[in-house]
């Protein structure tokens, strides 16, 4: 196994921060939750952060903290669309390709929600005033955000970002054709 320290992982996929942080900030705004301070990219730790104020309800909160994985899957998926076309079409790569590739990678790589996330998360599904139907959702999120983290020592980010961005779109491609 490669081990390679997270700051310079983090530099490598930078463009996958910045979507994670991006999508914290725009649930932020489609929940009316005020930002207090973004940080889209530095090279310490966390590689970056979004410092929002309380969300008004449970739900906003869930999907505030959720809103990385639902966007950079999407966006992630997307940018590499092209080139799981041309490799399903048998086509050469071009180098444009390449750079898709690298940034669609990048993005599905930081698509789960960090550990401070579900550490967030976790207080808001044990307040008293959460839902027990958004309790029944958000602890095995919670869960699963922790698992998910404590599996990107075996590459577990860039596995799920290899899925999203080309194991997906040609079993799609497979389907049609």
């Amino acid at each position: 196994m490669i081990i390679i320290p997270g700051f310079i992982i983090s530099l490598l996929t930078f463009p996958g921060v910045i979507v994670h942080e991006a999508a914290h900030q725009l649930m932020c705004r489609l929940t009316n939750t005020p930002v207090l301070n973004v940080c889209y990219f530095q090279t310490g730790t966390p590689a970056g952060f979004v410092v929002h104020d309380k969300p008004s309800s449970g739900w906003r909160h869930f999907f505030i903290a959720v809103a990385p994985f639902l966007i950079n899957s999407v966006i992630g998926c997307l940018i590499c669309l092209p080139v799981a076309l041309a490799l399903a079409a048998g086509a050469s790569l071009e180098p444009v390709d390449f750079l898709l590739g690298w940034l669609g990678v990048s993005v599905g790589m930081h698509a789960f929600p960090s550990t401070g996330d579900a550490s967030s998360l976790w207080a808001a599904m044990k307040e008293d005033r959460t839902p027990w139907h958004l309790k029944l959702v958000g602890f095995p999120v919670v869960l699963i955000i922790y698992v998910g983290a404590g599996l990107s020592v075996v590459w577990f980010d860039a596995i799920y970002a290899w899925l999203i961005c080309f194991a997906l779109p040609h079993s799609f491609i497979e389907l049609l054709v």
